[in-house]
């Protein structure tokens, strides 16, 4: 991912990255795009097999080859997809779904209840790790009751599950899989044999270039869309404005306005702007002895940074600050919680009061063992988060230093899990995680102490009432029932401050208009929450809504 997280940087340190794959190159010069053609940004993300890719941007890779039962478009409801329809039993605890007739897997034979239920079976019994992002979480078993119709029973009831389930795990058939013992190994083009929209004429291997074609037969009919190059470039921009690619995006980081400001009155172009799909959570461990075990300590933390002063000076405007509830402004379930509005004396008083007193030259405040107040920060080193200068020099205002320490991505991951530092600052959503504009059972997901083995969430911090909030708006499906409950959970999280959001950086997404221009971000994000606007939906249609393809 690199000079950004979404780039190329972040494979770098993963060891699926140097897994070789024999299929032809696609790098090189290139003649002029073929009419129907639509040229993004690249990168190597994994081999783009469901059991291969890496992360968020290897799903999207490798949905252009295989489909769901469900999917979603602008509208952000789910539409029938592989299935035609589908019920929810009274409990809750089991869906069944009816799948569309005439779906053929790209070797011409038929899709079949069979190939659903053995994919929900193959992918239990895999030792699938967190950067799959797509797995059938929370699934007792599937079963075929009809050539057409699937039952799918779950462990207990959620209301996550047509979305994050049923919406993004890609179906496959059981005439290629059951045979592989192996599936990360199992990295040839044989095995890329999906329902779906595209099939994958070229790709190279660590450099991210990839060339998908329409499947004609495709089940919708054919895509609009004809052709996807993928080119991997380091400036999105740069390569936008000389006509490498038809579509760029900031850096999830954020950025400053003008850097968009020539473009935003070119009508070759058009700008879609988003707020909320990622920030930077400052997250304090309570696992660890010391001053972030707490509460008045990180109180004083949240009001001695001004996170208004951030989103000013770090991107001009761009962005809005960060919510101690945690879910940004604008989300369906925000609430109004405390804010810590910047308040340095109130800050000083807090931490005069926890006991951590300035040492008489007015430096640094001491422990309570008489040690300086000093903290270890983690943090990513790809890049290192820009916020972090300002972070730093908010809490040296008010006696607290901090000595950031920036690592690879699986070293920060590791460390986090192992409670080694006493903070860490982290772009969220990490790999496999779900944006803030998402579901938001992610409160659950990230500060829940009854979850094991995520890569980005609280560290030891446990409160009884919002774990047991946290598992009942999971399985409530009346919607002012579920608000409320999750209102009071991000009270609990503003009043006890585990982590504290800093800024929402507004990403944007520039297009150039005469190459496609029906580019949307997607409510929710699509495939279980996935920010960003390549859904492929609007690639197969032409549009933003419905089923119907667009005419050339």
């Amino acid at each position: 991912m690199a000079p950004r997280m979404t780039r190329r940087t972040f494979v770098r340190g993963s060891a699926a990255a140097a897994i070789a794959v024999g299929l032809p190159s696609c790098g090189g010069s290139a003649p002029a795009p073929p009419a129907g053609t639509v040229r993004l940004p690249g990168g190597f993300f994994g081999f783009p097999s469901p059991f291969a890719y890496i992360a968020g941007p290897g799903y999207v890779q490798m949905s252009y080859l295989y489909d769901s039962l469900l999917w979603k478009d602008a509208s952000g409801r789910l539409l029938p997809w592989l299935a035609r329809r589908f019920e929810r039993s009274a409990d809750g605890l089991t869906y069944t779904f009816e799948l569309r007739e005439g779906v053929r897997w790209h070797d011409g034979r038929p899709l079949t209840a069979e190939d659903v239920a053995f994919t929900f079976d193959y992918f239990a019994r895999q030792p699938l790790g967190p950067l799959l992002v797509a797995q059938p979480f929370g699934v007792r078993a599937a079963r075929a009751t009809a050539p057409l119709t699937v039952e799918v029973e779950l462990h207990r009831a959620a209301v996550t599950f047509a979305e994050a389930v049923a919406a993004a795990l890609p179906i496959i058939p059981r005439h290629v899989w059951s045979p592989i013992d192996d599936p990360l190994r199992a990295q040839e083009k044989d095995v890329l044999v999906g329902t779906g929209p595209y099939r994958l004429s070229s790709f190279s291997v660590g450099e991210g270039s990839a060339l998908y074609a329409a499947h004609e037969r495709y089940f919708l009919g054919t895509p609009f869309v004809r052709r996807l190059e993928l080119h991997p470039v380091d400036d999105e921009l740069a390569a936008l404005r000389a006509g490498e690619i038809d579509l760029a995006s900031t850096p999830v980081e954020g950025g400053r306005p003008e850097a968009l400001a020539a473009l935003r009155t070119d009508e070759d172009y058009a700008i879609l702007d988003h707020t909320g799909s990622w920030t930077f959570p400052l997250i304090f461990n309570l696992a660890r002895e010391g001053p972030t075990g707490d509460v008045r300590f990180r109180r004083a933390c949240a009001l001695a940074i001004d996170r208004t002063a951030i989103v000013q000076r770090l991107l001009g405007g761009h962005g809005r600050p960060g919510n101690p509830g945690f879910l940004p402004p604008g989300h369906p379930f925000h609430a109004n919680v405390e804010q810590y509005s910047f308040d340095r004396a109130e800050a000083e008083r807090l931490l005069d009061d926890a006991g951590f007193r300035r040492s008489g030259d007015g430096g640094l405040r001491r422990d309570h063992d008489g040690a300086p107040l000093r903290l270890r920060l983690l943090t990513g080193n790809a890049p290192v988060p820009p916020v972090l200068d300002l972070l730093i020099a908010s809490l040296k205002s008010v006696g607290i230093e901090l000595e950031p320490r920036a690592v690879d991505l699986p070293t920060l991951f590791e460390r986090t899990r192992r409670n080694a530092d006493e903070a860490a600052l982290t772009l969220y959503p990490g790999p496999g995680g779900t944006a803030p504009n998402a579901d938001p059972d992610l409160l659950r997901t990230f500060f829940s102490s009854r979850i094991e083995g995520r890569l980005q969430g609280a560290q030891g911090w446990v409160d009884g009432e919002f774990d047991r909030l946290a598992e009942r708006q999971l399985v409530t499906a009346d919607v002012a029932a579920r608000r409320r409950m999750l209102g009071r959970m991000q009270a609990i999280i503003a009043r006890d401050l585990p982590a504290l959001a800093l800024y929402y950086p507004t990403v944007s997404h520039v297009s150039r208009t005469n190459a496609f221009d029906r580019w949307y971000v997607t409510p929710g994000g699509f495939a279980g929450g996935l920010p960003g606007v390549v859904n492929k939906h609007a690639l197969i249609t032409g549009r933003r809504t419905g089923l119907r393809i667009r005419a050339r």
